[in-house]
């Protein structure tokens, strides 16, 4: 029989103040190779500008204050960069609850994402060329619905990584 054409439904609210707080949670940092990750891939975008900036240094020969109007902007736009790397190497971190798991990113606009195990489908780890040469993994969490991984927690050590992976696999499968 249908609960709500018995009478037995009911939706009572919850009290918001006693759910549990992510905010509570202390978060784990993440590898310090993850910062040397950021400025390496900064430095080689900084690499390919300067070297367009030098050969329209050519071009641009009698137009000495566009030339150095333009290198100042970049000066400042990379200068930003490697501040920016710094902090969100600091500021991120990932944390790991009974029922959930947390991902804080950025430094600026900072996003919380707190993805439940009940709606994880399944998880990855992944290492590309340069994470080698570092010893970093990025842990890859997917959910339902979702194309692509929902949550990329960057910077981990592989073993760390390997770890998490295995942890939340458990969980998802019911074994926990």
């Amino acid at each position: 029989m249908d609960p709500v054409r018995s009478g037995d439904f009911s939706n009572l609210e919850v009290d918001v103040a006693s759910l549990p707080q992510y905010e509570q949670v202390k978060l784990h940092s993440l590898s310090k190779k993850y910062l040397l990750k950021l400025h390496i891939n900064t430095s080689i975008s900084l690499t390919f500008f300067m070297g367009g900036i030098l050969v329209a240094s050519f071009f641009l020969a009698g137009y000495q204050l566009i030339f150095w109007l333009v290198f100042g902007f970049f000066v400042l736009l990379f200068g930003w960069s490697y501040y920016n790397n710094y902090q969100l190497a600091k500021r991120n971190g990932y944390g790991l609850r009974e029922r959930d798991v947390i991902y804080r990113r950025g430094f600026i606009f900072e996003k919380v994402t707190v993805v439940p195990f009940n709606r994880i489908q399944h998880v990855s780890v992944e290492r590309n060329f340069l994470d080698k040469l570092l010893n970093i993994s990025t842990l890859k969490i997917f959910t339902a619905g979702g194309s692509g991984s929902d949550v990329n927690i960057p910077g981990l050590p592989p073993e760390t990584a390997t770890a998490l992976k295995e942890e939340i696999s458990e969980r998802i499968s019911g074994h926990a």
